[in-house]
């Protein structure tokens, strides 16, 4: 029996949209300022990861924007949801394809990859349609959830590895005094940030199949994963925009002990 009353709704949609909101506008803001620079360098890189953040806000807004409009999840347009789901799935073939300019552009298996990811993407949006999933959040109902989770897990895990993979080797040469502490410190952050991401997976699934399960939405892990995505969003940003504090910081703790030579210009 539903016992839920007015108040209990509006709570719930606005903790809903508060939680989302941490997330869309951190991808906002980084994305902006991303675009921007590579509009200054002209680099692919910084190109595809700001159109995969901007792409995910434009996911959000799909999402969340009826919700301004209308009082429960049966009354949104299909094809905002629609909408939402193809947004999501091209921000994460961007990303693949990030990953890959970045780390591996010119490496066979990188692009078998990449095409495979984006494969998985195309099949498991269009079949979640076909099954009425218009949103993309019934894993035991919906087959396709499952090529569409891939194709948005496959790039996180990527990521992960290879900071992980190019950290350690920049990691013995930060000790040799062959690489800069910024550098290595980078490779430190896409390790974590694409780390986190996969976390962020395995939260967002749990939350659907509550969903499923339920037919309501675990409030708490809402807010959860909202405010949990907004921190790998932070850790591009250091990447790509780090203040002077967090330079001398790494440059300081980074310098090989004892090593006292002169800088390379």
């Amino acid at each position: 029996m539903d016992v839920s009353t007015p108040v209990d709704e509006l709570l719930s949609v606005v903790i809903y949209l508060t939680g989302n909101a941490i997330a869309w506008i951190a991808y906002l803001y980084v994305g902006v300022r991303l675009y921007s620079l590579s509009r200054r360098t002209r680099q692919t890189p910084e190109f595809l990861i700001a159109a995969c953040f901007l792409l995910w806000v434009l996911s959000y807004l799909f999402f969340d924007v009826p919700y301004a409009f209308v009082r429960a999840d049966a009354l949104v347009p299909a094809f905002c949801s629609y909408g939402s789901l193809i947004a999501l799935a091209l921000g994460n073939a961007a990303f693949a394809l990030f990953i890959r300019s970045v780390f591996r552009p010119d490496v066979r298996w990188a692009t078998w990859l990449v095409a495979a990811i984006t494969v998985s993407l195309v099949t498991g949006v269009v079949g979640s349609a076909w099954a009425g999933d218009w949103e993309g959040v019934n894993p035991l109902a919906n087959p396709w959830y499952w090529l569409d989770g891939f194709g948005a897990l496959a790039p996180a895990a990527w990521l992960g590895a290879e900071g992980f993979n190019h950290y350690f080797k920049a990691r013995r040469r930060l000790k040799l005094g062959l690489c800069e502490p910024m550098d290595c410190n980078r490779f430190a952050l896409w390790a974590i940030a694409g780390t986190l991401w996969v976390v962020l997976e395995g939260l967002l699934t749990a939350s659907d199949i509550i969903y499923s399960l339920t037919g309501q939405w675990s409030e708490l892990l809402v807010l959860c994963v909202a405010m949990f995505e907004a921190v790998p969003v932070a850790f591009i940003w250091l990447i790509f925009f780090p203040p002077e504090f967090y330079r001398r910081w790494v440059e300081g703790r980074g310098k090989p002990a004892g090593a006292n030579l002169p800088m390379v210009e």
